[in-house]
């Protein structure tokens, strides 16, 4: 063979090495930095807490579980929503509650419950202990919407009391609580979803304790 027919396929063979090598060389790169832009931070936010009084009537001897309210999605998350009309739902950007929805007003509830004092215990579904009673539901709404061009809070809870035993159905209603808020920023709704929460609470608190005081039938 000729040193010129040599050389020109030592020439060609240096190209073919350095494509075979270019995969390897852009992983060593890439493992060794990001060149994805890092995430936008998200902010946590949780209901207040209860701001409910003592009760002062005769306390109950009796174990009151809350179970946690099923919800379909997106109300089963635990993104910030807005409905800017009856049939969108929206997300407030870069802003969580601290857990899903239904868990918030599960232990909104249970905190409401507490602070009251007239039961013996009020428990979770987690709880091994055995309940009297049980105070289940379903969560219809927890959500931001416009009225009239200003945000209002809505938080609806489908309630169910139930007789833990006989896990038979006691009594039922609906509680709905609207509330306005004091401006667009998320301090402001925060606020307002915390003063809906306490209006829903006292409502299901003294319905709770009413049926509970009542004779089974």
């Amino acid at each position: 063979m000729s040193p010129s027919r040599r050389h020109a396929r030592r020439s060609l063979s240096r190209p073919s090495r350095l494509v075979r090598l270019l995969p390897l060389l852009l992983a060593g790169l890439l493992a060794g930095c990001s060149v994805l832009p890092e995430g936008e931070p998200v902010r946590l936010f949780t209901l207040p807490e209860p701001s409910l009084p003592a009760a002062v009537e005769a306390p109950l001897p009796l174990t009151l579980r809350v179970d946690t309210p099923g919800a379909g999605a997106p109300l089963d998350g635990r993104r910030l929503l807005i409905k800017p009309s009856p049939g969108e739902f929206q997300a407030y950007a870069g802003a969580r509650w601290r857990d899903d929805a239904p868990r918030l007003v599960r232990d909104h509830l249970i905190e409401a419950l507490r602070r009251n004092g007239r039961l013996a215990a009020v428990i979770d579904e987690t709880s091994r202990a055995q309940g009297d009673a049980a105070l289940t539901g379903h969560l219809g709404a927890f959500h931001v919407r416009y009225r009239a061009g200003r945000p209002e809070v809505v938080v609806r809870l489908d309630a169910q009391l139930l007789d833990a035993p006989r896990r038979a159905v006691r009594a039922s209603r609906r509680f709905e609580a609207v509330v306005a808020s004091d401006g667009d920023g998320l301090e402001a709704v925060v606020a307002a979803f915390g003063r809906a929460a306490d209006r829903l609470a006292v409502e299901v608190v003294d319905w709770t304790l009413a049926r509970l005081a009542a004779p089974a039938s």
